[in-house]
């Protein structure tokens, strides 16, 4: 077993771990027609009132704050006794570990925080504004790595592994967002959003090709991939190519990146209690600049893997893994070495979403059924999910929604609570509610949850 595939895999084990909560306006908000921000996920939706929302004011601004993963931490942590053990764990057969990672195994944690955000009819329709902060943070690792990890070299004879695909990435920018929306016909409603975004922190690895080939006396590593940063994050390199040390100068932070985005959204009622619904959101994307260093090509010959114990030190009482968490950042400079850095740039498309849907209500729209599919392009990969809502409006200061989903990366509930008196609206809600929890209150399977809040001042009445 080796050290750097470890500390990979604890890192993606620890973020499963503490990040409980994909930043985006929350799918369950779709159907629901007193909520002010519903326009992020079709800008053909709007409210029937005017708003502005609790500005510059973290949270009550409005928040939403998430994470997307196809693993959980029972992918990792396998209970033996009284304690919680890692798949790496000699206790842990290598069937039992491998056969709980996937082929591509990803973890996404975003955040979206509203600064600034009205709307209110004019102009022959319905009009919006936000400017918001959003950061994207993800990371994914191939079964390869994981099989490296664990099983390592077989019998002591010659061994070897071809890992592609590791990679990990964070999108930190503000964006500026102006829609319109208004009805074409009595039955056709259309919208567009023009979004203008500034790039403060961008930071990108990623490894196309690991090559790991492993004798009696030693390990040779070719290696394919690059590095990319953002002023903000400097990245120092000794002689021979390999990282020297990382360091992060918020006074170098500036807007490093330009971009452009677009939604597009329509609704059309079918008939008089079915509409059907669909939106392209955040066509776009944005060109960093900043410094670039590649992969050097040439056989690195690696020696610093060491057996990993599984008690704990005698005399000092730390364990294992407290120890090999703390090399992880030296292992990762140890092994990889980079040529060229020099002044680049990178051009990324944003993460468009399409949306399709359809409600159907009963009850003079006291009670309505919605049927949503999202699908996601994007890196890490794909996301695709297929929401079932019920929605309630019993009055007109309260509504609630209760969703069932089932996704690519399992299934899932969730609720939402509109409080809309006069004058005043307030939110509150999840997507994900995962079913299965660790006594630690951590999803167990599949690390996807996510919150929303936020509150907002109303005035008038659209409706008509």
């Amino acid at each position: 077993m080796n050290t750097l595939s470890k500390k990979l895999i604890y890192t993606f084990t620890g973020i499963c771990l503490s990040a409980n909560a994909v930043a985006q306006a929350p799918h369950t908000s779709y159907f629901m027609e007193s909520m002010p921000t519903r326009h992020q996920l079709n800008p053909a939706l709007t409210p029937d009132y005017n708003y502005v929302n609790m500005p510059l004011i973290p949270a009550l601004s409005g928040i939403q704050i998430g994470l997307n993963s196809n693993v959980g931490v029972a992918n990792f942590l396998y209970p033996r006794g009284n304690e919680l053990v890692t798949g790496l764990h000699s206790s842990v057969s290598n069937d039992e570990f491998l056969d709980n990672i996937h082929r591509n195994n990803v973890i996404e944690a975003n955040l979206k925080l509203n600064l600034l955000s009205f709307g209110f009819a004019k102009w022959g329709g319905y009009n919006t504004f936000d400017l918001s902060v959003r950061s994207i943070t993800n990371m994914s690792l191939p079964y390869e790595l994981f099989e490296f990890a664990k099983v390592g070299q077989i019998d002591g004879g010659p061994t070897s592994y071809d890992i592609s695909g590791i990679g990990m990435e964070t999108y930190n920018y503000a964006e500026i967002a102006v829609g319109h929306s208004r009805k074409i016909t009595d039955k056709l409603t259309v919208g567009a959003k023009f979004k203008f975004i500034g790039g403060v922190l961008h930071a990108s690895a990623k490894i196309d090709e690991l090559n790991v080939s492993m004798s009696q006396d030693r390990w040779q590593i070719r290696e394919k991939g690059r590095i990319f940063t953002t002023p903000a994050l400097q990245i120092k390199y000794k002689e021979n190519g390999e990282l020297d040390d990382f360091d992060f100068d918020a006074g170098s932070l500036g807007m490093d990146g330009v971009g452009i985005g677009f939604d597009l959204g329509a609704t059309y009622k079918l008939l008089d209690n079915l509409t059907l619904s669909a939106a392209l959101t955040d066509i776009g994307f944005v060109t960093w600049k900043g410094a670039e260093a590649t992969a050097n090509p040439d056989p690195f010959v690696f020696d610093g893997f060491h057996h990993f114990g599984a008690e704990d030190d005698p005399i000092t009482g730390e364990s294992p893994l407290d120890k090999e968490t703390d090399q992880i950042e030296e292992d990762l400079k140890s092994l990889t070495r980079f040529d060229n850095n020099q002044d680049s740039k990178s051009t990324r498309s944003l993460t468009t979403t399409l949306n399709i849907g359809g409600e159907y209500s009963i009850l003079s729209d006291k009670i309505s059924f919605g049927l949503l599919s999202s699908t996601r392009f994007g890196l890490p990969t794909v996301w695709t999910e297929l929401m079932a809502s019920a929605n309630f409006r019993p009055v007109s200061w309260f509504n609630a929604t209760i969703n069932g989903s089932f996704s690519n990366i399992g299934q899932s509930m969730g609720v939402l609570l509109n409080f809309n008196p006069k004058g005043f609206n307030f939110y509150i809600g999840s997507d994900y509610i995962p079913f299965r929890y660790s006594k630690e209150g951590i999803p167990l399977y599949h690390a996807k949850a996510n919150i929303t809040m936020g509150i907002s001042f109303t005035f008038g009445n659209n409706k008509s």
